[in-house]
């Protein structure tokens, strides 16, 4: 009896031991991270990870709007020296997976599953201590937990992507004879432009229709300016924005099905705040 009230009293002792020196190394993270101090405060700036993929991806993400913005690069990490351009201004993550397209569909799929398969959350783990002990990574562990933590409440929509302008998912869009200064008032309804790019024929007026009767209805903020065919076939639809209105394009995408991220465009004298490019998986509204 006095042999085990001794071993209870010292696994006691151990586990406050343990608690306090968690504590400590937390207290230690906060004071010494940046990182972790904007993370934990919510702080209203800019925290910035450099993915070494290829070719390399810049996360931009401010904690305190819970928005993200990814800005594709057009150098390569260079994978041997653990290294991106600019070398050591950021702190970066080297994913196993090497290809940027095949990381960013693995990470929107880890973002829409995680909550109903739990083994995403060991396998995202496990990516990190790997990464950790191989030296792919200047995250420590508190920076990359409350990290993973702030990206996990995000969905896809919620990320806003810049391709560079020599990109091959940068496909260049014909300016129209409508293009003119953008419209500077933000509580107006979205200015729109559809785009097929599915190849189904009248699919592009389909939803022009059904947008503009949403409108009419006061189920959703919507001019559409007018819409014609993308110039080529693509195999996804995306929603291409100009004005920054994150919200109201999120909205729009889940009222539309297209619940991917929000490429950013760079089309000069344009009035449209995004366009809508259908591809081949976009299937009309209910």
């Amino acid at each position: 009896m006095e042999s085990s009230h001794k071993a209870r009293k010292i696994i006691e002792r151990l586990l406050l031991c343990l608690l306090l020196g968690m504590m400590a190394f937390a207290a230690w993270e906060q004071a010494s991270s940046p990182l972790v101090q904007k993370l934990s405060t919510h702080a209203d700036d800019t925290i910035t990870i450099l993915l070494s993929t290829s070719p390399a991806m810049q996360i931009s993400y401010n904690p305190f709007t819970q928005k993200a913005h990814i800005t594709v690069q057009t150098a390569t990490c260079n994978r041997k020296k653990h290294s991106c351009p600019p070398e050591n201004s950021f702190p970066f993550f080297m994913p196993k997976e090497t290809d940027q397209d095949e990381f960013w569909q693995t990470f929107k799929q880890g973002l829409a599953s995680w909550r109903y398969n739990p083994l995403w959350i060991g396998r995202t783990a496990w990516a990190y201590l790997t990464a950790w002990h191989e030296r792919r990574t200047t995250l420590s562990v508190a920076e990359f937990i409350l990290l993973a933590l702030e990206l996990s409440q995000l969905e896809a929509n919620d990320f806003t992507v810049t391709f560079p302008s020599n990109s091959k998912k940068q496909v260049p869009i014909p300016a129209t004879s409508l293009d003119r200064a953008p419209l500077a008032v933000q509580n107006r309804p979205l200015v729109i432009e559809v785009l097929n790019a599915s190849g189904k024929k009248g699919l592009a007026l389909e939803l022009t229709q059904y947008l503009r009767e949403q409108n009419d209805k006061g189920l959703l903020r919507v001019d559409v300016l007018q819409y014609d065919n993308y110039p080529s076939i693509q195999s996804s639809s995306w929603l291409e924005d100009y004005s920054g209105r994150q919200i109201q394009l999120k909205q729009l995408g889940n009222a539309i099905g297209i619940n991917g991220e929000i490429r950013t465009g760079n089309v000069p004298n344009i009035i449209c705040d995004t366009r809508i490019i259908l591809g081949k998986d976009f299937k009309m509204p209910l």
